[in-house]
């Protein structure tokens, strides 16, 4: 499941939804957003999180900013003077267990699952069988190395990238395929098709970008 497509989606969905019961007079669409709006970090946040558990320390401050921006929404706290230590404790954090935490991720998995939000992610993927998987960036980008990779039959991968980008390195001999929407984006695929035959590996690449690009290269 490609959760940046997934968040992306279900975030219109809802925002349309509560237009929809405001036009309706069933309730004040203004009212619910102005005080809710932090769920949408928190949310993102956590997505992120579970998306990649490696790359914690964004994904955390995104959590802690939402959290504390919903507190003071809804009342609980009068002010926001707890934010600024709170996030100086995590750069702090950040900074003293940073370089135990890989910033490349190497994987023998035949699929792959990124979701990044404010941040970035490299993973070099070493599957003898790769079969695909999601990419997702918001505000973000990734970048996926795919050049020790072997590919399975009918490999896809599903990448969405919003004021984003996702950078994608193949092999010399694969064919690539990219399909998808872009909107106020682009797709950018540098690969060399000379050299590639019929019988070649074949990845599909199925993008959607807003305001966002991906780029297919050796």
């Amino acid at each position: 499941m490609n959760w940046a497509r997934v968040f992306s989606g279900s975030l219109v969905l809802a925002v349309g939804v509560l237009l929809l019961l405001d036009n309706a007079d069933v309730l004040d669409a203004g009212e619910i957003i102005s005080e809710w709006w932090p769920v949408v970090l928190v949310v993102a946040g956590l997505l992120a999180f579970l998306a990649n558990p490696r790359h914690w320390q964004v994904p955390l401050i995104v959590i802690v900013v939402g959290a504390a921006l919903l507190l003071r929404s809804l009342g609980v706290v009068d002010s926001l003077d707890l934010v600024l230590p709170a996030l100086l404790i995590l750069i702090g954090v950040f900074v003293i267990f940073g370089r135990a935490r890989p910033g490349r991720q190497s994987t023998d998995s035949d699929r792959i699952s990124s979701f990044n939000i404010f941040s970035g992610t490299e993973i070099a993927s070493h599957s003898a069988e790769f079969k695909g998987g999601n990419v997702g960036a918001i505000f973000g980008g990734a970048e996926i190395d795919l050049r020790d990779a072997s590919l399975a039959p009918g490999a896809s991968l599903d990448v969405f990238a919003v004021f984003g980008g996702v950078e994608i390195s193949v092999p010399a001999g694969w064919q690539v395929a990219i399909r998808g929407f872009p909107i106020f984006g682009g797709f950018d695929n540098v690969t060399v098709k000379e050299s590639v035959g019929p019988n070649a590996p074949m990845l599909e690449v199925h993008a959607t970008t807003l305001f966002g690009g991906v780029e297919i290269k050796h």
